[in-house]
């Protein structure tokens, strides 16, 4: 999956993106802090790691919730004071997210 947006990136002229296989729970720490982080696979719970990574002003939009279970769309903005506002959006269904790397990444 990585290397076809690599590829596809590229093909349409993209040059300012950065691609990265990983385990996302862990984010991307060495190019924190973010303004914003979209997760499109469900994890149970907030990722502490991914919410130390926000900007003060930025935002998170993660579906949270078990794999079977009620999930919901979740908003966290992190305040200049190191405080979270969180603001459950809509429920919603999406795939679980994993730890680790998968055998090919």
């Amino acid at each position: 999956l990585a290397r076809e947006a690599c590829r596809r990136l590229a093909e349409i002229g993209v040059r300012n993106a950065r691609i990265r296989c990983g385990d996302g729970f862990e984010g991307w720490p060495e190019h924190a802090p973010y303004d914003a982080i979209l997760l499109t696979a469900a994890p149970v719970a907030l990722p502490p790691r991914l919410l130390d990574q926000l900007r003060p002003g930025g935002r998170l939009v993660a579906p949270i919730g078990p794999a079977e279970g009620a999930q919901s769309l979740t908003l966290v903005t992190r305040r200049a004071d190191g405080a979270r506002d969180v603001e459950e959006v809509m429920g919603v269904r999406f795939v679980p997210m994993l730890p680790g790397v998968a055998a090919d990444g």
